[in-house]
């Protein structure tokens, strides 16, 4: 009998089977193992490469954290690329200048001039202190007519005209003699003259000057007594106040 050799098993096996006896009950028990279902199949293929799985998850996974480390330096601004403040650069000073180039006051009176930009030290100076007068801006009117202030730092300075008026007069009130015109006849006594506030009883409390423009005829005191000396028609003054005042005195 004729033998044929089994080209899976190399196994020698009669001629009269047309397949290896000793590979067919093998390869039934493989188709038996087998899975028929693709999950499964699946889940075989896992069984048996659990190990390669495993590593190759957790490579997969060491590349994930790395690649977000790297992610998140990139991210980060450099130290060396952090934005550089700009430099501040000093701002000139601003040039100095004066409150007012013109002022005028009266004697007495003071006005406050001021002076801006970019100084450490101040100094006022007035061209003619007995005119106005200056300290620390401070202009006081001392005399009238005009003086030129200035405010000097040194190296500039700016200025001022101020002007000063006299005050005005101050107004006096009319006055009068308590008589006008009278006559001494021989024995009558001396006659007091006073001059009082016009239109009033008042006596008036200024300096007053008396003079008689014939002395001859009565004479006339300091304090305006009229006496008798002659005979004659003369005329009793007093100046009081910018005012002349007259009284006709008449000796028969």
């Amino acid at each position: 009998m004729t033998s044929r050799r089994c080209p899976r098993c190399g196994r020698r096996y009669p001629s009269s089977y047309r397949r290896c006896p000793y590979c067919a009950g093998q390869r039934r028990d493989e188709q038996r193992r087998r899975p028929v279902s693709l999950p499964a199949q699946i889940l075989e293929l896992l069984r048996q490469n659990s190990s390669r799985i495993f590593v190759g998850g957790a490579a997969f996974f060491l590349c994930i954290a790395i690649l977000g480390v790297l992610l998140t330096q990139c991210g980060k601004p450099r130290l060396e690329e952090k934005e550089t403040p700009p430099v501040q650069t000093k701002q000139p000073a601003a040039p100095l200048a004066i409150s007012r180039t013109a002022v005028s006051a009266a004697v007495g009176e003071t006005v406050t001039l001021s002076a801006s930009g970019g100084f450490d030290t101040l100094i006022w100076t007035s061209s003619d202190e007995a005119v106005a007068s200056v300290e620390n801006g401070r202009v006081t009117g001392r005399s009238a007519g005009t003086a030129t202030v200035t405010a000097s730092t040194g190296v500039e300075s700016v200025s001022c005209t101020v002007t000063v008026e006299a005050p005005p007069p101050v107004s006096q009130p009319e006055l009068a003699l308590n008589h006008s015109d009278f006559t001494m006849r021989s024995g009558d006594p001396a006659v007091q003259m006073k001059v009082r506030i016009k239109g009033t009883k008042e006596a008036y409390g200024g300096d007053v000057v008396w003079a008689s423009q014939d002395p001859a005829v009565v004479s006339v005191s300091d304090t305006g007594l009229v006496e008798r000396v002659g005979r004659g028609t003369t005329v009793i003054t007093a100046s009081a106040g910018g005012q002349i005042l007259e009284c006709i005195v008449r000796v028969p």
